[in-house]
């Protein structure tokens, strides 16, 4: 059904958007028919309605799971069942859930368009323009030795990770590859520190990235194994490189400690990931790949050797695109909840330079030959 200039699912259709000071319920199209004179904030209404608004709004829900980075896994049930005895999960849940509607209810008064955000195209060259001047006959045998590299941790081994993992092996690493970056690739039980440690300290990593949990101070991979934890780890593992973590909090005190470190940017999330987990037939897509096509934009747009900042403003406009492709679902809700945690160095410096951009292959003036010749031994990568 279309309402406004947004197309809304049946189910999503009769969800309501707000409530009335008698208790009544307002679905999107009555709210369209007469908007308030003024809208203020959901978050302002008592407990009492705030409680009773969401939980209508879970039951009006096809059934689903909701996933929490670091936290868990809760049943469409246990999420009510929270919400209703107002526990510190349910608030959060109704905090979720007045934000949502707020921006809704403004997104149908202005009626917005939907317009999906342009991913640029990219042409890889043989020989990059800075590196003509080697003859041919060298290039063949030495080129992927003036290559940079990307690191990916990845965390396969646990039931919430492996889903965004799936979605970045699959749309991610590829074109990591075709822009002619060589991959280095820690899943399974070597996405441990032991395994990270070397190969992020080698200079030619100007990337790393990856899934896994987190906290404010800490980034783990297999079996809570902690990769990166605040003070912990030596400069060099982060030196001169850009860094984007999809994980819980770690951009409350890690990253800005990445970056005190040498790390050229960070870009991760101030509060808990969550996404949504549906069993329905009848949805046109998966909506769990709403949240990692949004999130993977920035490791995208970083690939084809934009900005930080550019990779960014594409990052929040593809959340935006993808809040409006389901309005007033719980998708919708965690989506808006994930975008407005996203920080960078846009956001502020602590997180880096916006101007960084990462290159496939190493930049002008090169590393000293003699450095380059020591190094050799090392950079023997599996691809």
């Amino acid at each position: 059904m279309k309402i406004g200039n947004l197309e809304f699912r049946d189910y999503a259709a009769k969800k309501p958007i707000t409530i009335t000071p008698t208790g009544d319920f307002v679905k999107p199209e009555k709210f369209l028919e007469a908007p308030p004179l003024a809208l203020g904030s959901m978050l302002t209404l008592g407990n009492e309605m705030k409680t009773k608004l969401t939980v209508e709004r879970l039951k009006l829900e096809p059934d689903f799971d909701v996933g929490i980075l670091g936290v868990g896994q809760f049943s469409k049930a246990e999420v009510i069942e929270n919400v209703e005895s107002q526990t510190e999960l349910g608030e959060w849940f109704i905090r979720i859930e007045m934000n949502y509607l707020d921006e809704l209810q403004a997104s149908l008064a202005v009626a917005p368009e939907l317009l999906e955000p342009e991913i640029p195209k990219f042409r890889a060259e043989a020989i990059p323009k800075d590196w003509k001047w080697i003859p041919k006959e060298w290039w063949k045998r030495w080129w992927k030795y003036f290559r940079m590299c990307a690191l990916f941790c990845e965390n396969t081994t646990d039931h919430l990770t492996k889903i965004a993992v799936a979605y970045r092996m699959k749309h991610v690493h590829p074109l990591f590859v075709k822009r002619r970056f060589c991959i280095k690739v820690l899943k399974g039980i070597y996405d441990t520190r032991a395994y990270f440690v070397p190969k992020a300290k080698s200079w030619r990593v100007s990337y790393i990235s990856g899934v896994g949990h987190g906290s404010p101070t800490t980034y783990t991979g297999h079996l809570g194994d902690p990769i990166l934890k605040k003070s912990m780890y030596d400069s060099q593992e982060v030196k001169d490189k850009v860094i984007h973590l999809l994980s819980c909090q770690t951009a409350k005190e890690l990253g800005p400690d990445l970056v005190k470190k040498g790390a050229k940017a960070y870009a991760g999330y101030h509060e808990n990931f969550i996404f949504s987990l549906y069993d329905d037939p009848d949805t046109p897509f998966n909506d769990a790949d709403l949240f990692w096509r949004s999130d993977s934009a920035f490791d995208i747009m970083m690939a084809l050797g934009r900005t930080v900042e550019e990779a960014h403003n594409v990052t929040i406009a593809v959340f935006n695109y993808c809040i409006n492709l389901v309005p007033n679902t719980s998708t919708a809700a965690y989506l808006t909840h994930d975008r407005n945690y996203f920080r960078s160095p846009v956001n502020d410096p602590i997180y880096g330079d916006k101007t960084a951009k990462i290159y496939p292959w190493i930049q002008l003036p090169v590393t000293p030959f003699l450095e380059l010749e020591e190094a050799i031994p090392e950079l023997a990568i599996t691809e």
